[in-house]
């Protein structure tokens, strides 16, 4: 790294976008709101914010900048608020019913007028026996583009074999509708996200990718040339959904998904290793969820057919299960029962303690309300808060119909979000078969340091990690991804449990193929071939259980085949199907390691900043101790009750537990 490079991570949250720059001699956060209307304004309000903070013009700081990742919801938004195109589906004649949903009309494609099918055909071994006919996929296309489609995908059976016709069927269409009667990228088809098997999750896979396509190009090439128009030279990288990044021309709408919590969960898993820990779970809560991640025995939970809109696809993700547990989380009180989220009241309006015109009573209002969160140091002091306002709305829409006072209204709605994220998190774990005593958890998002020592205790947890950054903790760790790309082809082969054998001419040659197209997109990403690591898989299936499995990228033998056949268990008698060959192609960027630091003394006085009153369980109201967390060195060991201030977020620490400072500058908290 060079004197003035600097290295930029930015994680689009439902409430807040954060930042993480890290150079030479350090690094810095920062936090600003999401701007849902368009991402690329706060991607780009990170920017300047963070060259203000640095003391830079922004184009200085720009040009000095070496990579720039950024994690986005823009797909994950589009599907939930269903704002993509209207897509018209060219699908293989008999194949049509089923591939939509004529009861929800919500659904990414909500009636049978908008499925045409084609005559076409290629067998199941991927020989083209019935090529398409033009004016047939004409006359298909005009039909959808009357019946109102915006975009037209084409997916047609056993094309993952051979996608001859799946691309005549789109010279045609382009050829008849030209870009400037059609549009630019209006015409997508399968074999582009998808070559395994199965027709079905194939034509979901594409259809979900083509969903978010539209507004995921508009919006990813948008930033990246304000960032270039700006003085930034190198190629904006898009955090994904299987782990790394991509530049946006070879970024695939669909592995965006879900990326930032990706992000996050891989640094949990760092910490893991730095910690030499068998088994932990990352729980990020931030303003509009909580997003929790398991890593069991040192394994990653990977969903090989994840579902994105109720729909399964062709795209291995890391699982993150989220609930809608978060700052933002709307209190409401009905026929005398509490309840807490899943509506969150976002960032505009916001809480009520925001005052920005908000009035439904958050969690964020509740920790205003008793006294953990200063209403005049919130993010730093750069956002000022009412406590007055906190206060009216929980006093009229919680404590009022409860019959409680204030504080112990806020101490309710505190306690029903915790006990919520603590049913997700003893959930989680059971379905793994683990103790929460026999895990420890990672901490992050803005809310988390304020809630986990008590959803911890709820769940049974007794070992907590901070990270010093924890509210922008996915951002860190979308600093700490390599460029990745993956490839695939189609293997259809079968294997028997007791003679794992295949045509190792025919799986070099694919490999070889494979390689050759991921050394040449490496390049275009300025990768030599000798920095890109290439690793082969296999996706195999035995009934309705399925693995990715590493192999040797040359098969010489059948014992090259045998971690195969252990993942599953197998009998001499089962046929194992060799669904998909999988190329993964990584290229490392410079990442975030952790300094070590001696330790010092135990005693925090140094960093205490005085005291202030908050509310407690059992004991009410009490003068408690007021640290800041920056001012705190390695050592250092803060006892609860305490909060712990922090420019973006703040520590509650109960009686029963002890925040300790280690020697990687993170916060270990012991109950």
């Amino acid at each position: 790294m060079a004197e003035d490079d600097y290295y930029v991570s930015i994680d689009t949250g439902g409430t807040f976008t954060d930042g993480y720059v890290s150079y030479p001699d350090g690094s810095t956060t920062v936090k600003v709101p999401t701007t849902d209307h368009d991402l690329t304004v706060c991607f780009r309000n990170c920017i300047d914010k963070a060259a203000d903070k640095l003391d830079k013009p922004t184009e200085e700081f720009l040009v000095d900048t070496d990579v720039i990742r950024f994690s986005t919801t823009i797909g994950t938004n589009t599907i939930i608020e269903r704002s993509g195109p209207k897509i018209g589906l060219i699908a293989t004649a008999g194949e049509e019913d089923g591939l939509f949903s004529a009861e929800d009309d919500d659904g990414l494609i909500s009636g049978e007028d908008l499925v045409i099918g084609v005559e076409e055909r290629t067998d199941a071994d991927g020989e083209v026996v019935d090529p398409v006919d033009a004016d047939e996929v004409q006359a298909a296309a005009k039909t959808l583009m009357n019946r109102g489609a915006k975009l037209i995908l084409i997916s047609f059976a056993n094309s993952f074999h051979d996608e001859t016709n799946e691309e005549r069927a789109r010279t045609v269409i382009e050829t008849e509708y030209p870009p400037h009667y059609l549009g630019p990228n209006q015409v997508l088809t399968a074999n582009e996200v998808s070559s395994r098997p199965g027709y079905r999750t194939r034509t979901y896979t594409a259809l979900v990718n083509a969903y978010v396509h539209r507004p995921m190009a508009r919006s990813l090439y948008k930033a990246e040339d304000d960032a270039r128009n700006s003085g930034y030279s190198n190629p904006l990288l898009i955090g994904q959904s299987t782990g790394g990044v991509a530049g946006v021309s070879k970024t695939v709408a669909l592995h965006t998904y879900n990326s930032g919590p990706v992000a996050g969960v891989l640094s949990a898993d760092a910490f893991r290793e730095l910690y030499d820990l068998e088994s932990v779970m990352s729980a990020d809560m931030g303003g509009t969820s909580i997003d929790l991640g398991t890593i069991v025995d040192g394994e990653l939970e990977r969903n090989l057919l994840p579902e994105v809109a109720d729909m399964p696809v062709h795209v291995p993700m890391i699982d993150v299960h989220t609930a809608g547990a978060g700052g933002g989380s709307v209190a409401s009180v009905s026929d005398g029962e509490l309840s807490v989220g899943p509506e969150s009241a976002g960032a505009e309006p916001g809480p009520a303690c925001y005052d920005l015109g908000g009035f439904q009573p958050t969690t964020t209002d509740a920790d205003v309300a008793l006294g953990y969160i200063d209403p005049d140091y919130f993010l730093g002091g750069d956002q000022q808060l009412s406590a007055d306002r906190a206060e009216e709305a929980i006093e009229r829409q919680v404590a009022d119909p409860l019959d409680a006072s204030v504080a112990e209204a806020a101490l309710q709605v505190r306690r029903r979000v915790d006990r919520n994220i603590a049913d997700s998190i003893e959930s989680q774990l059971a379905e793994r078969g683990e103790d929460p005593a026999d895990v420890t958890l990672i901490a992050y998002g803005g809310a988390g340091p304020t809630h986990c020592c008590t959803f911890a205790a709820a769940a049974g947890v007794n070992r907590i990690i901070t990270a010093p950054a924890a509210a922008e903790f996915s951002a860190f760790g979308g600093a700490t991804l390599d460029v990745e790309h993956r490839y695939s082809a189609a293997l259809g082969e079968t294997i028997a449990g007791d003679v794992p054998s295949v045509d190792g001419n025919a799986f070099r040659r694919t490999v070889e193929r494979l390689e050759a197209e991921a050394i040449q997109d490496m390049a275009g990403e300025g990768f030599d071939a000798d920095d890109v690591a290439l690793q082969t898989s296999i996706l195999a299936r035995l009934g309705d259980e399925i693995h990715e499995v590493d192999v040797p990228s040359r098969i010489g033998g059948p014992d090259d085949l045998d971690p195969v056949i252990d993942a599953f268990d197998a009998d001499p008698e089962d046929e194992i199907d060799l669904d998909t060959l999988v190329l993964t192609a990584v290229g490392p960027v410079a990442t975030e390691d952790l300094a070590r630091h001696e330790l010092g003394d135990a005693d925090p006085s140094d960093a205490r900043k005085g005291s202030r009153e908050a509310y407690w369980p059992v004991d009410g109201w009490v003068e408690t101790d007021v640290y800041q967390r920056e001012e705190l060195e390695p050592g250092n060991v803060v006892e609860g009750r305490a909060l712990i201030e922090a420019t973006d977020t703040t520590y509650v620490v109960p009686d029963d537990w002890t925040y300790t400072i280690d020697e990687y500058a993170n916060g270990i908290i012991e109950r």
